[in-house]
């Protein structure tokens, strides 16, 4: 299963629901086979509200606790953590942390993740104090001296995150994470507010400006990209620990915002792009969703209902938190709204022929100049 879909061959890559049916099937053949029952679980979690998704991630935890060679256990571990929290599922990495911990009760690298998941989770005594362990057990760790930093930012204990922080540049001084973090600590020194706060700080538009007069290009970026990112994991927050019943959404969401913003960047020509423009988007949405139909040939019409689902998602927090205004949100929703049927069909239209090999490039080439209104003739916005 893994080769091909790593190397599909025929058929195209498996939907979640045959890959759950595939591992089931695996599962009746060794119950015990702990790989499946956990990318079973994983499968699960991707879908609405099957309950089971947690009761095998937990099952499969306790297998691989049982039944690993002793040499693979914390890798094979590891690997469980980072599917989980790339899911955004930090409420069972932090169950399966629990569980490592009764059998290795003196690993610090254990302490460090569950305080992690326990600060993603809102619980931020609980991370104080497992952060606090991992040091003790290992002062002079960077990961976990910084990570400790970190969380005391998110409790708004700005001076003990400054010196942790500024420990862990004793350690290690060209430490980037290290670095950025003391960079919160004293913004939100200077500005007030908590770390939402940070993450959804006001852009700093004459700095961009004056870095693309002197096209100083990687530093656009790089400031872009920050800003960027940070509007996204402030939604990613706000949305985990709003609605736990909802929280397999989550991964797709981001997943699709990434995928296309991502696009939006390649296509837009007129300087830098920050995600919050809604304008920028809401002005060329038709010709972006254009040159994206023609660009991805798996499109289908469920991409295009995640594409807005999403673009609503972030755009209504972003206005919930003033960071773009409501009647801006408003209209966005209304003007785009209004050419969603047209897309649809126009995919429709699209995917029937693309792949026609009786069609010749001659009349397809007239059929996407009808569609698609001429946008396929420009690579850029």
């Amino acid at each position: 299963m893994t080769a091909g879909q790593m190397m599909p061959m025929f058929g195209g890559q498996l939907t979640l629901e045959q890959k759950i049916g595939r591992y089931e099937q695996i599962l009746e053949t060794c119950p015990e086979f702990y790989p499946a029952l956990l990318e079973l679980g994983f499968c699960k979690l991707q879908l609405p509200e099957i309950s089971s998704a947690d009761q095998n991630i937990e099952q499969g935890c306790r297998l691989m606790l049982e039944l690993s060679e002793p040499e693979h256990l914390e890798e094979e571990f590891d690997g469980l953590i980072e599917n989980l929290e790339k899911l955004w599922r930090y409420d069972l990495s932090r169950r399966s942390l629990e569980l490592m911990l009764e059998q290795q009760p003196d690993v610090a690298l254990w302490y460090d993740y569950i305080a992690h998941a326990e600060a993603r989770l809102g619980q931020i005594d609980q991370a104080l104090g497992h952060g606090a362990g991992a040091l003790t057990m290992e002062p002079d760790n960077l990961f976990f001296r910084t990570n400790l930093g970190w969380i005391h930012l998110i409790a708004g204990n700005l001076e003990e995150a400054g010196a942790e922080l500024n420990e862990a540049l004793r350690i290690a001084p060209d430490d980037a994470v290290a670095k950025g973090n003391l960079e919160i600590q004293r913004y939100l020194s200077r500005s007030g507010g908590d770390y939402q706060d940070y993450l959804l700080r006001p852009v700093d538009g004459e700095q961009l400006e004056r870095l693309a007069d002197e096209e100083e290009w990687q530093a656009v970026d790089e400031l872009c990209g920050g800003f960027n990112e940070s509007r996204l994991e402030a939604l990613a927050q706000h949305l985990f620990l709003e609605d736990a019943t909802r929280r397999y959404l989550l991964h797709d969401s981001l997943a699709t915002l990434r995928e296309f913003f991502g696009f939006v960047s390649k296509v837009y020509q007129g300087g830098y792009f920050l995600y919050e423009d809604i304008a920028l988007v809401e002005r060329h949405f038709k010709a972006i969703m254009h040159k994206f139909i023609l660009k991805f040939a798996d499109v289908d019409s469920r991409l295009i209902e995640e594409i807005y689902a999403s673009l609503f998602k972030f755009y209504g927090f972003l206005a919930q938190r003033g960071t773009l205004s409501m009647p801006e949100f408003q209209r966005f929703q209304q003007e785009t709204g209004e050419i969603k049927q047209e897309l649809l069909e126009k995919l429709q239209r699209y995917n029937a022929v693309r792949h026609d090999d009786r069609i010749s490039e001659t009349k397809k080439e007239a059929i996407r100049d009808e569609i698609f209104e001429g946008d396929h003739f420009f690579p850029f916005i």
